[in-house]
């Protein structure tokens, strides 16, 4: 940024003036007086926390003394950093504090100086921080991809030339608004609860996805303000449907501003000029494996207690694909802003869970503190981590309820079923053995909660389900199938239940047909869909009914029945009711007897169609069943 004289003034240009050099805020401010830009947090609440660590930013903050209008609230203790252009301040509030603005005054050897900080007490919580439950459906949505609810905020001022619908790397207009104005959609479809990438402001005109952040204490213009965000949150509440917050503490993005004036000397791994790269030392065949469906993650030493740190270091503190930069989760301001940032966003909105980035690439004390202080102020409050690697013994190391090798429990309600989806995918397009799937399921005792795994086929970092070598509308189906009857709250990407194509990433990034006023085509409504869309739709809208007019299908106990190289039948019950799920893969039909002696199934009589094509005749101790090539069936037995 040109440092224009102008934007180097004391007054309401003050964030500019954190991008001037500092010879240039000398010429224009020779008295050096101090002057804040910004204040992180920018408010806080009552009885929230004991304390609050505050992060001033500005220049001149070599303060001598900080004082506050209000008894109640104690300066605990400043530090100055990177020559005054930052400024900590800790205060601590006593129990009979109330709320209001706290006005504190900064005072240095060049002058003084204020700031204020609004203080309220909390909102009632009965209607916020619900946490999933095991009959969820979480749905994935990128806000700048799915709908454009406000044309206005689509080239905000400060991102000149970054919205353009036809590059698939610029801002496409998709906002909160939207998402807000299409929940009649996602209901009638059947989900529950919406994951949104990060909306968290970021610095690029190409970082329309959400993981470059430069501002964690604000949402991005292209999608909004943040009472955008409150009214979607509030607006999916009064429907019973719930929000979930993309979490990313292990980095921001590389145009933060703190990349170049960290506030302090190790807030970062390394720095910009001399940093670890993310990648894994550990070669594919240091694990006896010649082949492995992902690339980068190899996450295995870090579950290895026998792994030294070299093995280890690059992933937990290398910058991620060496871009963007490491955040020193091991330094306790890091720690202390961290926390207090997701504090301040759950508190302020009223979210219901958090998915969390990159989990393993952040070290495991950091999500141990994390989550012991978020489950301290949100006991029902679920999260979810993203752990990309296809071993359930490696997945399950970072769940939560359990101590690893390294006597920590990251407290991480869940993780997505990484395992699970790699074994769909190859059973559906490589032809593995249909018992691949009961193979990841066979390890389901490596978590304290597998009812809580998150099953899926598709996000926003994979190419999309209907483009990969050998899909088809029939096969889509069939993974929709799958994930809707296995055990665990599914998620599903957004755009899938109408087939939408696409390639790597951004090909799997395409806007929502119909979320556009200029589209040609609304897929939000039955009339702007092809026959192809709506028989896709209509499939996934009739799996997830059967979910919720059926409870054993959703929170049922998973039992196998039967299980070979293409076929895989189980059955999930509840003290209710009996639900049998059928999946033949072979490429012809099948007449399968199933052995029901000393299993659940034992003693059925007759079993009714509620899906799918199959049928099934009981005789004494079996089932025979008669399953018609490459499908899925569900059916009620007694």
């Amino acid at each position: 940024m040109n440092c224009v004289r102008s934007r180097c003034l004391a007054g309401p240009l003050l964030l500019a003036s954190l991008f001037c050099p500092l010879p240039c805020r000398a010429q224009n401010a020779p008295n050096h007086a101090p002057q804040i830009a910004k204040i992180e947090p920018p408010n806080w609440w009552l009885n929230l926390t004991p304390d609050v660590m505050l992060l001033l930013s500005g220049h001149d903050l070599e303060a001598t003394q900080v004082s506050c209008n209000i008894p109640e609230v104690t300066v605990l203790r400043t530090q100055a950093a990177h020559g005054g252009d930052y400024l900590f301040v800790w205060l601590k509030f006593a129990s009979n504090a109330r709320s209001g603005t706290l006005v504190c005054r900064v005072t240095t050897p060049t002058g003084n100086t204020t700031f204020e900080l609004p203080i309220a007490a909390r909102a009632p919580t009965a209607t916020r921080f619900h946490g999933l439950a095991a009959d969820d459906v979480l749905y994935l949505i990128m806000p700048d991809r799915f709908a454009n609810g406000d044309p206005t905020n689509d080239e905000p001022s400060e991102f000149p030339g970054s919205h353009d619908r036809a590059k698939p790397r610029a801002w496409h207009g998709g906002d909160l608004r939207g998402i807000r104005d299409h929940l009649d959609y996602l209901q009638d479809l059947g989900v529950t609860t919406l994951w949104l990438t990060p909306v968290v402001k970021n610095g690029a005109t190409d970082d329309y996805h959400g993981y470059g952040a430069v501002d964690l204490y604000a949402v991005d213009p292209h999608l909004g303000t943040l009472e955008d965000y409150k009214d979607l949150v509030s607006a999916a509440h009064q429907r019973r449907m719930k929000i979930f917050f993309d979490a990313v503490p292990n980095h921001v993005g590389p145009r933060h501003p703190w990349v170049t004036r960290p506030p302090l000397p190790d807030w970062f791994h390394g720095t910009s000029q001399k940093h670890l790269d993310s990648f894994s030392p550990v070669k594919k065949y240091f694990y006896d494996a010649p082949e492995k469906p992902i690339a980068n993650d190899p996450f295995e030493a870090l579950a290895d207690p026998h792994a030294p740190d070299s093995l280890r270091r690059n992933l937990t503190d290398g910058w991620f694909f060496g871009m963007l930069p490491d955040l020193n989760t091991e330094n306790p301001a890091v720690v202390q802003y961290l926390q207090q940032n997701i504090l301040w966003w759950l508190e302020s909105t009223g979210l219901d869970g958090l998915r969390e980035d990159t989990f393993p690439y952040v070290s495991r004390k950091f999500w141990s503190d994390w989550h012991a202080a978020l489950h301290r102020i949100y006991p029902r409050l679920t999260t979810i981590g993203e752990v990309f690697h296809p071993d359930p013994t490696v997945t399950s190391f970072f769940v939560g309820g359990k101590r690893g090798w390294d006597n920590i429990d990251t407290g991480l309600t869940t993780v997505f079923d990484f395992p699970l989806f790699f074994a769909i995918r190859d059973v559906l397009f490589r032809n593995t053995p249909a018992g691949e799937i009961a193979n990841v399921l066979r390890q389901d005792s490596l978590y304290p909660r597998a009812d809580l795994l998150v099953p899926f086929f598709a996000n926003h970092d994979i190419p999309r389900f209907a483009s990969a070598d050998g899909a088809t509308p029939h096969k889509l189906k069939l993974a929709f199938g799958l994930v809707l009857t296995l055990r665990g709250i599914p998620e599903l990407y957004y755009g899938d239940e109408l087939g939408m194509t696409g390639l790597a990433d951004p090909d799997n990034r395409h806007d929502f047909p119909g979320g556009w006023k200029e589209d040609p085509r609304n897929a939000f409504s039955a009339d702007g869909r092809t026959p192809e869309q709506q028989e896709i739709f209509d499939t996934v809208q009739k799996l997830l009914k059967l979910r919720h007019q059926h409870p054993a299908i959703a929170t049922g106990k998973l039992v196998h029945l039967f299980s070979d190289d293409s076929s895989y039948i189980f059955m999930r019950q509840s003290d209710e009711e009996k639900v049998l799920v059928v999946f033949n893969n072979a490429k012809a039909s099948r007449i399968i007897t199933v052995p029901i002696l000393d299993t659940p199934a034992e003693g059925t009589s007759f079993a009714s169609p509620l899906y799918g094509p199959a049928k099934a005749t009981a005789a004494p101790g079996s089932l025979s069943i008669d399953a018609p090539p490459q499908s899925l069936s569900i059916l009620s037995i007694d």
